[in-house]
């Protein structure tokens, strides 16, 4: 965080390399004859250490390309209603770790990316309300998120890559890598929704209007996006406050930066320790408790999607406690039930056993867990790499540091040589000046003599 300052121009040394120049001279060609020798054996190694960058960079182009596939919302990879991929309020900050995030919405300790609604009223009727959740897409266009996406903003044909410098061709290649794969994701989920509308009135992992009406019938606010979502939402550890899936990924620790108490002189950065460069830890949108963290409620009615029944099978709350009783009780005296719905069932026992514990014990909880608690989910949770991104800036912010600090040294020990060099011109000009002296002063004497 800040500017380091760039690299400051080497003086060229002018009169305060003449006394140096025959030794400067000769191990100038002494070093050009060794390089010549070692050329032809450094020649291999250079051409492995170019293919391992460009090997590097390939790698950061094929996980960037992976992650943004993990971005794409599938309409069969649901749970309880939801999905394992946002919706698309935000274009920015989706950097979080996209596998993480999905086992936690399998296992349930974090709310699935429900599709939002913009507006509700509890008087509409239950089919308008079920065309309206059925009006959405999977995913919402680029141009309906809440912030602007500088990369499908980057204008690539108005570039001419022949003028620009190595640095500017470098940062424009990743701007047009990043816009490609924008274009492509957005072409991916274009795909997923053609393919949603096309099998959805057959398939088994579209939910059924019952779902639907089950889940949207009692909506709460996120806070933040002021979208309404199903009750089933995230609460803050710290202060029991409602965050939808979508606004929670977006929290993350600031970018490595100095205390803000240090010295304000940006320009100076080189000079101050690393090690003092700090990842502050993100904190709550709500009380500004630090180690952001969130807890959900799962549903203890029902269990569809992923781990649970096919969404289109549930109806009515068929999958309500009592109405599991009364499927076992009907195990026992219909012979014909299959063992499949006999283990279904006792999943979902199971399944509603656990959740309602756990959930009791959120609840007995509630006000304030700590971070580290079992059923807390915290931002450098999704995040694991917080720590290595503070590592890699401490030794890029040493690496310029040792850089200015060298320019420094060597302008410093320019500037010491040319000042001895004027001390020493000085001293040869009083010298001089004092044997004219005498010689005038000898000239007087021989010419009184005579």
């Amino acid at each position: 965080m800040g500017n380091v300052p760039g690299k400051e121009e080497r003086p060229s040394g002018g009169i305060a390399t003449s006394r140096r120049r025959g030794s400067s001279v000769s191990s100038t060609f002494s070093h050009l004859h060794s390089n010549k020798n070692a050329r032809a054996n450094s020649s291999k190694g250079n051409t492995l250490s170019l293919y391992t960058k460009k090997q590097s960079t390939k790698d950061l182009e094929i996980f960037k390309e992976a992650h943004s596939l993990g971005l794409v919302v599938k309409y069969d990879e649901n749970v309880d209603g939801g999905y394992l991929a946002p919706y698309g309020i935000y274009n920015s900050n989706l950097d979080y770790n996209i596998s993480i995030v999905k086992d936690c919405i399998i296992e349930r300790r974090m709310a699935p990316f429900y599709l939002p609604l913009q507006d509700y009223s509890p008087d509409w009727s239950d089919q308008k309300l079920v065309e309206l959740i059925d009006s959405l897409r999977l995913h919402a266009l680029p141009h309906e998120a809440g912030d602007e996406d500088e990369d499908l903003n980057y204008d690539i044909d108005g570039v001419d890559e022949s003028l620009l410098s190595r640095k500017e061709l470098k940062k424009h290649l990743s701007k047009k890598f990043n816009k490609e794969l924008k274009l492509k994701r957005i072409k991916y989920q274009e795909n997923e929704q053609s393919r949603y509308l096309k099998e959805r009135s057959t398939s088994e992992q579209a939910s059924s209007d019952d779902l639907k009406l089950f889940l949207y019938r009692t909506v709460v606010e996120c806070p933040i996006c002021f979208l309404y979502y199903p009750k089933w939402i995230n609460v803050t550890r710290c202060c029991n406050q409602a965050i939808c899936s979508e606004c929670f990924v977006q929290i993350k620790r600031l970018d490595p930066h100095f205390p803000h108490d240090s010295d304000d002189d940006t320009h100076d950065e080189h000079k101050k320790d690393v090690n003092l460069l700090q990842s502050e830890q993100a904190s709550c949108p709500y009380c500004a408790t630090s180690n952001f963290g969130i807890t959900y409620l799962q549903p203890t009615e029902f269990r569809t999607g992923l781990g649970g029944i096919s969404p289109s099978s549930f109806t009515n709350g068929a999958i309500h406690h009592s109405a599991i009783n009364r499927h076992h009780n009907s195990i026992s005296e219909n012979e014909e039930l299959t063992v499949n719905v006999s283990s279904s069932i006792e999943i979902q026992e199971n399944y509603i056993e656990q959740s309602q514990r756990k959930n009791s014990t959120i609840a007995r909880r509630r006000g304030s867990l700590p971070a580290n608690h079992p059923y807390v989910i915290t931002t450098d949770y999704i995040r694991p790499d917080w720590e290595q991104k503070l590592l890699s800036a401490r030794a890029k912010l040493a690496k310029k540091a040792a850089a200015a600090s060298a320019i420094h040294a060597s302008n410093l020990l320019v500037n010491e040589t040319e000042q001895q060099i004027e001390e020493r011109m000085i001293e040869e000009a009083m010298r001089l000046s004092l044997i004219d002296e005498e010689t005038r002063k000898r000239r007087e004497s021989s010419s009184r003599r005579l």
